[in-house]
């Protein structure tokens, strides 16, 4: 296996993954999924002791499974696997060739993935690649709010999950950061889209890779495919929406989800600096914002927990291990994958 660097990209909901990771393919030296491989999410430590033969070869005939049928990406398990039994195979060897696999261009020197909530597993990252990067991008809560919103299956109130989401993020991320300084490099939603070129120069030195002029380009973003993005999968707005995705909560949101926003993160979004809307909430928004905490048990365990610690989770609403939670929408064959995907679980 060649030597390939790796990088590690994560963030809360909708804050950019899909668009910045498609940026990036753009340049030759690097190649980064989005919500594709999910290694920490399937594969870490899930296969212990990773060199026992019966436990490589079940990740990478699940890595295949969820490949093909939730991606359409169709890769040769018997490939993988001799190219497993050459070598003397940890989690680190596992991260890049399944990062590394899925990607029809193999010219590159660095490898990597954008997985959603995952910024408590930085740490693990470091540790198995002690020489590895890790990017973290965050976006304004309340756009997020009202993209996730807008965006997710999970029913009734339960999209304000992402309100805890956030602070546990800005929490994590600012320590790591003073831990990991010269490891650990941030990127704001709102610089990416404003600022593309100094944002991803900025990238790209952290990376020690060449900017190139067409990363801030739409018309070069890439897929793993190696073609051209279709952006239109990813927009949960239309008309005139569809494309203000900073600050577009100011004329959308509902009044009692800033509510709940600006009084759980407030310390958060000073942190990020973030200015406050300001907006003085009446007694009918306050109760509406409470009754929609108490309408799950998710979001009152989230909230009771804050109000004793100040600290946030990275819950799903859903879990997103379980086939019976996907949005059958977006795959390529979703009957097939719930048939081979329950075999392998069993």
């Amino acid at each position: 296996m060649k030597k390939i660097n790796t990088v590690f990209i994560t963030s809360s909901y909708r804050s950019g993954g899909a668009l910045f990771t498609k940026m990036l393919n753009v340049n030759n030296k690097i190649k980064v999924s989005s919500g594709t491989v999910n290694f920490f999410r399937y594969y870490f430590k899930k296969y212990d002791s990773i060199k026992k033969k019966t436990n490589y070869q079940s990740l990478i005939n699940q890595f295949c499974i969820r490949s093909k049928y939730r991606f359409g990406i169709n890769l040769d398990y018997n490939e993988i696997i001799s190219q497993v039994k050459k070598n003397i195979f940890n989690y680190s060897d596992i991260y890049k060739l399944v990062c590394s696999k899925i990607f029809k261009n193999k010219k590159f020197s660095i490898a990597g993935e954008h997985a959603g909530n995952e910024w408590r597993n930085i740490s693990n990252y470091l540790k198995i690649f002690p020489n590895g990067k890790v990017i973290i991008l965050l976006r304004d809560p309340r756009d997020i709010i009202c993209s996730f919103k807008k965006s997710t299956i999970a029913k009734k109130n339960d999209y304000l999950i992402s309100i805890f989401n956030y602070v546990d993020l800005i929490n994590y991320t600012y320590a790591l950061k003073k831990k990991y300084n010269k490891k650990i490099h941030i990127v704001k939603f709102n610089e990416l889209k404003k600022n593309s070129s100094t944002t991803i120069k900025e990238v790209c030195k952290f990376l020690e890779i060449k900017y190139n002029h067409k990363m801030i380009n739409e018309k070069y973003f890439k897929g793993i495919d190696d073609k051209k993005w279709d952006q239109s999968k990813v927009f949960s707005f239309s008309g005139k929406l569809k494309k203000q995705n900073v600050g577009r909560w100011k004329s959308i949101i509902a009044m009692e989800d800033l509510f709940l926003c600006e009084l759980i993160a407030k310390k958060q979004m000073k942190m990020m600096g973030l200015e406050r809307s300001n907006r003085t909430f009446n007694k009918k928004v306050i109760n509406k914002g409470f009754s929609k905490i108490i309408s799950s048990n998710l979001l009152t365990e989230s909230f009771l927990k804050w109000v004793s610690t100040k600290k946030g989770n990275d819950k799903f609403p859903l879990d997103p291990t379980n086939p019976k939670n996907y949005d059958m929408k977006d795959f390529k064959d979703p009957k097939i994958y719930k048939i081979k995907y329950k075999k392998l679980t069993k």
